[in-house]
């Protein structure tokens, strides 16, 4: 229940920055980075959300359940629309394989000097 704590205090955290600031972002990946960074300095340990972690991983398809039903209640427009809606998962997708492809290589050619 503690490793759940933490990590639902840490997307409040992300939630709050995000209002506060106002920066475009979303609060939930803002809380997920702080959470990392406090992993990786040491600041929590893995072990007191490593429990909760799992169990949040083990149901990950019940997360899924709402945008299912979102779909079969939208089909007409999804049906309607349904080249835009492709194409931009397309070009999303591959940008996004990009821009971390291009990451990576920038941080292995700047992890080995």
């Amino acid at each position: 229940m503690r490793g759940l704590a933490i990590i639902l205090v840490f997307q409040l955290a992300g939630e709050a920055l995000v209002r506060v600031t106002g920066i475009p972002f979303p609060g939930r990946v803002l809380g997920l980075l702080l959470l990392w960074l406090s992993l990786s300095k040491g600041w929590v340990a893995a072990k007191s959300v490593e429990a909760a972690a799992d169990f949040l991983l083990q149901n990950l398809t019940l997360f899924f359940t709402p945008v299912v039903v979102g779909a079969v209640v939208y089909r007409e427009l999804l049906a309607a629309n349904w080249f835009a809606i492709g194409l931009a998962l397309l070009v999303s997708t591959a940008a996004g394989l990009l821009v971390t492809g291009k990451a990576a290589q920038y941080l292995e050619k700047a992890g080995s000097r």
